[in-house]
């Protein structure tokens, strides 16, 4: 016996280690176990669930930041109490704000951003605005003097020229949304055809268009601003109607393949996307019931669309007046003048004595006055008398000659190549 003892002794021994390791293993596991479960339950503690609630809750940032979004009436004083800051403090940021013009008349939809330090007395650290499409302004509060250092920040934009064509199966301003032309521009394209082509009548389903037009991005590639239309083309039944911008002395202007100005006296229509509803003459009035004679053009459209003056000139009525209920007439020259009635409101800055340019928003579709629903009725007067806005005949835009006429054509030959490497990228 103890020589098998002794024979197997490391054997014996290797054995009593691996039971003695399990057992102590079992041991430890079991031990982590219990303390989980422990650990657990004392976290499932409601006491200590609403004394840990409590605790987080009363932990507050220091530092805060506040965005305020103007609105209709709002002034920085009346801000600065939203914000509940003291009186010495309210007057120290109003007094600063009177050296600058700038801030003086916040609009609606300015964001202005407050950073505060809500440690007692609060105080205001810095707040900024954009007071433009490029620019920023900041006011910081310097710790060691209390007063604040103002700065401003310029952003660069980049200038990109976008190409966009589509097949029109609804409407212009439909199918320029889809392919995300922005707003601006569509009105542009608008106001450049609206002197040639008749938005009701002329386009038809499967017609189409090709515009090239700039737009300005920030370092985040938001589009921060728009430019000019540099080429567009309309094909109404297979027949093309292309413009080219070109520069002259009084800006860019836009005109047809042969260097003729598409820019007439008056526009044919002063609204995009409007349905021709009654026309010039005798009809049976849809609210009086009798027959009366209609001097003007009646074009339904939906509340809030924008409403152009048809041609340069001056406001000489910007009122209610009567059963055309809100109503603009502007006189253009010694022989025309235009009238737009059952406005829902008029644009911003359009007052009488006020000059405005062709193509310009005047005010925005309604059914004010004795009107059955949202549309414009327009009138135009020639010499006093109230014309047939359809059947005008107006004169054509300049040609350009000689020198004017060369460069147009180098112009019209560089964006045709630039619209042509647009195309090609768009394909690859």
């Amino acid at each position: 016996m103890q020589n098998f003892i002794k024979k197997y002794t490391h054997f014996i021994a290797l054995i009593f280690l691996i039971f003695a390791g399990i057992l102590s293993t079992n041991y430890y596991l079991n031990y982590k176990k219990s303390q989980i479960n422990y650990l657990i339950d004392a976290l499932d503690n409601i006491y200590l669930k609403k004394t840990l609630s409590s605790i987080s809750n009363n932990i507050k940032p220091r530092y805060e930041n506040y965005e305020v979004l103007v609105q209709t009436g709002d002034s920085f004083d009346k801000i600065l109490n939203s914000l509940d800051l003291s009186k010495l403090e309210r007057d120290k940021i109003l007094n600063l704000l009177k050296k600058h013009k700038s801030l003086k008349n916040i609009k609606k939809n300015q964001k202005i951003i407050f950073k505060i330090d809500v440690k007692e007395p609060i105080k205001v650290l810095e707040f900024s605005t954009q007071i433009s499409k490029t620019k920023i302004i900041k006011f910081q509060r310097n710790v060691d003097s209390d007063r604040y250092v103002y700065k401003e920040i310029n952003k660069n934009l980049d200038k990109n020229v976008i190409y966009r064509e589509s097949i029109i199966k609804k409407s212009l301003y439909g199918s320029a949304i889809e392919q995300n032309i922005p707003a601006g521009i569509i009105i542009e394209f608008a106001r450049i055809y609206g002197f040639q082509i008749d938005f009701q009548r002329d386009i038809w389903k499967n017609d189409s268009f090709q515009i090239m037009y700039e737009i300005f991005t920030d370092e985040d590639k938001n589009i921060i601003d728009t430019g000019n239309i540099l080429f567009a083309n309309m094909n109404l039944q297979n027949k093309n109607y292309p413009l080219y911008i070109f520069k002259i002395k009084d800006g860019h202007e836009h005109f047809d393949e042969f260097g003729k100005s598409i820019r007439k006296s008056l526009m044919k229509t002063p609204i995009n996307g409007a349905r021709l509803s009654s026309s010039f003459g005798m009809r049976k009035h849809p609210i009086l019931g009798f027959n009366k004679m209609h001097r003007g053009t009646d074009f339904a459209a939906p509340m809030g669309t924008p409403i152009m003056a048809s041609g340069d000139g001056k406001v000489i009525k910007s009122r209610w007046c009567g059963g055309g209920g809100n109503c603009i007439k502007i006189k253009h020259n010694s022989t025309y003048t235009t009238v737009y009635a059952h406005l829902s409101k008029f644009a911003r800055g359009i007052k009488e004595g006020v000059k405005v340019r062709q193509g310009q928003i005047i005010g925005y579709v309604g059914s004010t006055g004795l009107s059955t629903g949202p549309h414009l009725h327009y009138e135009v007067i020639e010499n006093g008398k109230k014309i047939n806005s359809q059947t005008l005949k107006l004169p054509s835009g300049k040609i350009l000659k000689g020198k004017d006429r060369k460069l147009f054509e180098i112009s019209k030959i560089k964006t045709e190549v630039l619209k042509s490497e647009l195309i090609a990228k768009k394909k690859l």
